[in-house]
């Protein structure tokens, strides 16, 4: 904490001298309540009611400040909490630079929801969701932005101490030196004939523990690219992961998503996992569709070629009233996902209300 705090302070003095004009902050958030069963012993397995409290603030036209932060029970029955983000951006600290300070959570990459250059945010273990992890842990970061042409931004990120996804016990984390710091790369140009793409790089460490139980050094060399052919969005990324000990390995993604007229939404995306222990093909879709306006019927699927798993889950959200909404949802598994990407698939059902404010 000692740490974000530190950092926090930092944005606030560089961005001291810009201050001009204060505005009223927007304060919102939402409280949710969610449970889930197993659907083969029909028992619940787990809940959690959780309230998120957001403050957006632009100080000035240099200077804006933006706070989420999530409160939970946990599964002790203990109140327990933590900063998802908190962060100040700067302004045109020098010519075409701006600067964020604080708790952030990054989102790099074009693929739906499987983004092979995301690595900088470990994935929130805590929850259990219905079909990929959505939540990312915030990480204290600091991220330089340049634009040195028109469509062209650099960005650099230092994150000054590691940030596991999950930490077994008896496992010691790396000390909380500049050596074990992780950093960050990435070029990204607008409009280039209509098209927006972007290369990456990354240096820190695996965010699960390896066979030893350390985490690994390693370096990832990614890319994207995102764009519109005949109104429909089409985009392509992937990622080579070199670890200093072990076997290099590569992920890519590939898809495109289109909406028709009656408001019908489509997704559809191939997916390839190249890991030393085995090779894994995913082709994913989703098809959505509002009806009455407020409510939105969903049904998604996984399907793993080489060991013909089928992963479907369907979702109805309901909006009975204003800033309420009902959501139920279940994950039904086909197969056997063991020692697969999707192996903590489980046959399960879930129900989440929700009020946001």
């Amino acid at each position: 904490m000692k740490r974000i705090i530190c950092f926090l302070l930092l944005g606030l003095f560089i961005s001291e001298a810009h201050i001009k004009a204060q505005t009223s902050p927007d304060i919102g958030g939402e409280i949710s309540s969610t449970r889930s069963w197993d659907l083969d012993k029909s028992r619940k397995i787990w809940s959690q009611t959780k309230f998120r409290l957001k403050l957006d603030h632009q100080v000035s036209d240099d200077v804006h400040a933006y706070i989420n932060l999530k409160m939970y029970d946990t599964e002790a029955s203990q109140f327990d909490w933590k900063l998802s983000e908190a962060y100040i951006d700067s302004y045109h600290i020098l010519d075409k630079f701006d600067l964020r300070t604080g708790v952030q959570i990054f989102s790099w990459g074009t693929a739906y929801r499987l983004n092979p250059t995301d690595n900088l945010n470990p994935y929130d273990l805590s929850a259990q969701v219905a079909f990929i992890p959505e939540e990312r842990l915030g990480v204290t970061a600091l991220q330089i932005k340049c634009y040195p042409i028109t469509n062209l931004t650099l960005t650099g990120v230092l994150i000054p101490y590691f940030v596991p996804a999950v930490q077994p016990p008896g496992i010691e984390l790396p000390e909380r030196k500049m050596k074990n710091s992780e950093c960050a790369f990435k070029v990204a140009a607008q409009s280039l004939w209509g098209w927006d793409i972007s290369a990456s790089y990354f240096k820190g460490k695996e965010y699960y523990p390896w066979i030893n139980g350390q985490y690994r050094d390693l370096q990832i060399y990614g890319g994207d690219v995102i764009g519109t052919l005949w109104e429909i969005a089409l985009w392509a990324e992937g990622a080579v992961t070199s670890p200093k000990v072990g076997d290099s390995f590569y992920q890519l993604a590939a898809g495109g998503e289109y909406t028709f007229g009656n408001d019908l939404y489509f997704m559809g995306q191939f997916y390839h996992r190249n890991y030393p222990e085995a090779n894994e093909n995913y082709l994913m879709a989703v098809s959505r569709y509002p009806f009455r306006d407020v409510h939105t019927l969903q049904l998604g699927m996984a399907y793993e070629t080489s060991n013909e798993i089928l992963i479907v889950f369907p979702e109805v959200t309901l909006s009975p009233a204003d800033s309420y909404s009902v959501i139920l949802s279940a994950v039904k598994v086909f197969g056997d996902v063991t020692g697969t990407f999707m192996s903590q698939m489980k046959d399960r059902i879930f129900l989440k209300v929700e009020y946001s404010f």
